[in-house]
């Protein structure tokens, strides 16, 4: 009776403490996430992206470097070009044609909006909160609706971090159904930042095109 009562017990705490792990919800989740992006004034990573098309077997693959913080500002290292925006004026640097395009913030496609393109879980509306596994490490699942961004996806879920709920996976599904998923490694907080850390300095034999 004794390891009857004992086995009752057991199953009894396991019960208890997958209720428990549950007993957060997805808005609460994603309050947390947001809650981690305040701990800092800008953020440093490296990531890497695979899009899986709907009409074809072909996954087209690619990594970058980013330095994004708030007021548009944002440094990105991605497939042989690099940009630098202060908030004002954007630097295109075309690394191969050692040319360089200036515009206006304001010109810029919000597709290229580097902490658009990370980060837009965070204005979305939270769903579902469930659990997943990735490299070995279990996270935080949370799907969101996505209908703030009507016309570029219709599906978004992000992957969180069990330890700070900082993000670790973003997935997004747009209207022609291709699947783009954003692997986000090394994500540090930074405490201080300097604008001129997101500006272009002028290089030898690099043209400028200003466009502004």
């Amino acid at each position: 009776m004794t390891a009857l009562r004992l086995a009752a017990t057991s199953i009894l705490v396991a019960f208890l403490a997958a209720q428990h792990a549950f007993a957060m919800t997805a808005d609460e989740a994603l309050n947390k996430s947001k809650a981690w992006f305040k701990s800092g004034k800008a953020w440093s990573l490296d990531f890497r992206v695979q899009v899986f098309y709907a009409d074809s077997p072909d996954i087209n693959t690619g990594s970058g470097k980013l330095l994004v913080a708030d007021g548009d500002r944002f440094k990105l290292d991605m497939m042989g070009i690099r940009f630098y925006s202060d908030g004002e004026s954007l630097w295109q640097w075309n690394v191969d044609q050692n040319q360089v395009l200036i515009k206006a913030v304001e010109d810029l496609s919000s597709a290229l909006h580097p902490s658009e393109l990370l980060f837009k879980y965070l204005n979305c509306k939270a769903i579902e909160l469930s659990e997943g596994e990735f490299n070995n490490q279990k996270l935080w699942v949370l799907k969101l609706d996505p209908s703030k961004y009507k016309g570029q996806f219709t599906q978004m879920e992000v992957w969180l971090s069990k330890k700070d709920f900082s993000p670790v996976r973003l997935q997004t599904v747009d209207p022609e159904k291709n699947i783009s998923w954003y692997n986000i490694i090394n994500l540090k907080v930074m405490k201080k930042v300097s604008t001129e850390d997101f500006r272009y300095k002028s290089q030898k034999n690099v043209d400028e095109i200003d466009m502004r």
